[in-house]
C-alpha cells in the first residue's frame, strides 16, 4: 500500500477505519475500546468522539501511546500514522504480560471534523492543560496587535493597513517574536486566535480521565502526539514542553535520541507555550512513573502562511459564512496548510512517524517487533 493512502478522506472515514482495524486485532492482541463522545456533532450530523484503542494488558505497567488530532485539522497526519501502525506494525507485534500499545484517535474530534485547529469553544486544546486559569494572561504585544491578529473584516484596504503593522512589528522584533505573540496562548479573548480557555475543556477532561483510568498502574509511558505546521516541508522535529533539566526530557532523549527539542528552553522551532498537554498528562500519571513525551511536528509551509490561515479561519468562525466562496477558500487553505495534498509529503510523514513509533517499541519492556 502506498504510504500516502494511509491519510483518511475525512474525520468520519478515519474514525470508522480506526475502530474497524482495532476490532480486527482483538483476537491476536486483545483490544479494549473506550470512546468518549462530545455533545456537539459533526458537519454530517454524526458523532464526534475521542476514541481509545488499547492493545495488550488492560492495566499496563509499560505502555506506548500514539495520539492524533489535538489540533483538529492536523489529525489527518496523526491518524495516517495510526492507520499505518494498525495495518503494518500491530499485526506483527508481540506483547508480554503487563505491556500495552494505546492509540488515541482525535483528541479534538470537533476540529478534525470541521477543519479547524481549535475545538467547539474556539479553544486550542494544547493551551488548555493548565491547573489554574488566569484571564489576565495575555501578551501585551497581542493586545497591541489585537485587530491585526483578529480582524473584524477582510476588506482589502483595511487588511493592507493591518498587515503593514505586522510587517513593522516583525521588522523591529523579528518573526520569531511575532510567532510567540500570535501562537503562545492567551486567556482573555474567547473569540481571539490562540484562546486557551477559562477552564479545562471536555476533550481535555476526557483525555486525562482516560489516562487516570487506563494507565493507573503504569511505571513507564512513552507518548507521541502528532502535529503539523512548523518547519520545512516534510521535515520533523519532536518537540517537548519539558525543560532540559527535567526527568521527562532526559527520558525522552533516551527513547528518541537526536530528535527531542524543548520549546521551554528555546531550542525548538516552537516558541514557549502555555498550557501544553504533556504537562497535564504527566501530572495525571501515577507518582514515580517514567514519562517520555514528544510532539512530532511535521513541517508544511512557512510560519507566516500558517499564521495567516489560522487568522482567517478565526475570522470565518466569528464573522463569516463557511459555505460561501470566501468560506470555502479559507477552509481549503486550512486543509492544505496543515494536511498538504502532496503525496511525497504524506509518504514522508507516515514513514517518519512509523520510524518514531518503532524506536519507542524497541525500548518498550515486553514488546517485540519482528521484521516484516
Amino acid at each position: 500500500m502506498d504510504l500516502a493512502d494511509c491519510f483518511p478522506a475525512s474525520y468520519t472515514a478515519s474514525r470508522e477505519r480506526f475502530l474497524a482495524a482495532a476490532r480486527a486485532l482483538a483476537p491476536r492482541l486483545g483490544t479494549t475500546l473506550d470512546s468518549r463522545a462530545l455533545e456537539v456533532r459533526g458537519p454530517d450530523g454524526g458523532t464526534l468522539a475521542l476514541d481509545l484503542a488499547l492493545f495488550g494488558a488492560r492495566r499496563p505497567t509499560h505502555a506506548l501511546v500514539v495520539s492524533s488530532g489535538t489540533h483538529g485539522v492536523e489529525g489527518y497526519a496523526g491518524a495516517a500514522i495510526q492507520h499505518h501502525v494498525l495495518a503494518e506494525l500491530l499485526p506483527r507485534l508481540r506483547l508480554a504480560e503487563g505491556t500495552a500499545v494505546v492509540l488515541l484517535h482525535a483528541l479534538n474530534p470537533y476540529g478534525f471534523a470541521w477543519g479547524r485547529r481549535v475545538n467547539e469553544s474556539n479553544v486550542d486544546l494544547n493551551r488548555n492543560a493548565l491547573e489554574h486559569f488566569d484571564a489576565s494572561l495575555c501578551d501585551p504585544d497581542y493586545e497591541r496587535l489585537f485587530d491585526a491578529l483578529n480582524p473584524p473584516d477582510l476588506d482589502p484596504a483595511a487588511e493592507a493597513l493591518r498587515w503593514g503593522r505586522v510587517d513593522a512589528f516583525v521588522a523591529e522584533h523579528g518573526e520569531r517574536r511575532y510567532q510567540q505573540v500570535a501562537m503562545g496562548g492567551q486567556y482573555r479573548h474567547p473569540q481571539g486566535v490562540q484562546y486557551g480557555g477559562a477552564g479545562r475543556e471536555a476533550s481535555v477532561r476526557h483525555l486525562l480521565a482516560l489516562v487516570t483510568e487506563h494507565l493507573a498502574n503504569a511505571r513507564s509511558v512513552r507518548w507521541l502526539d502528532v502535529h503539523t505546521g512548523l518547519g520545512a516541508s516534510g521535515d520533523c522535529e519532536v518537540v517537548t514542553g519539558a525543560s532540559p533539566d527535567s526527568d521527562c526530557y532526559r527520558f525522552s532523549t533516551e527513547v528518541w535520541p537526536g530528535w527531542i527539542r524543548s520549546a521551554a528552553s528555546g531550542e525548538s522551532l516552537a516558541t514557549p507555550l502555555h498550557g501544553l498537554l504533556d504537562r497535564g498528562i504527566e501530572a495525571a500519571l501515577p507518582s514515580g512513573c517514567r514519562f517520555a513525551f514528544g510532539f512530532p511536528e511535521f513541517g508544511t509551509y512557512e510560519p507566516m502562511r500558517m499564521i495567516r490561515a489560522i487568522r482567517t479561519d478565526n475570522w470565518l468562525h466569528a464573522h463569516g459564512d463557511r459555505d460561501d466562496a470566501t468560506g470555502r477558500a479559507i477552509r481549503a487553505e486550512m486543509l492544505e496548510v496543515f494536511a498538504p495534498a502532496s503525496h511525497d509529503w504524506r509518504r514522508r510523514v507516515v514513514a517518519t512517524g512509523a520510524s518514531l513509533v518503532g524506536q519507542a517499541l524497541a525500548g518498550l519492556p515486553g514488546a517485540t517487533l519482528p521484521p516484516p
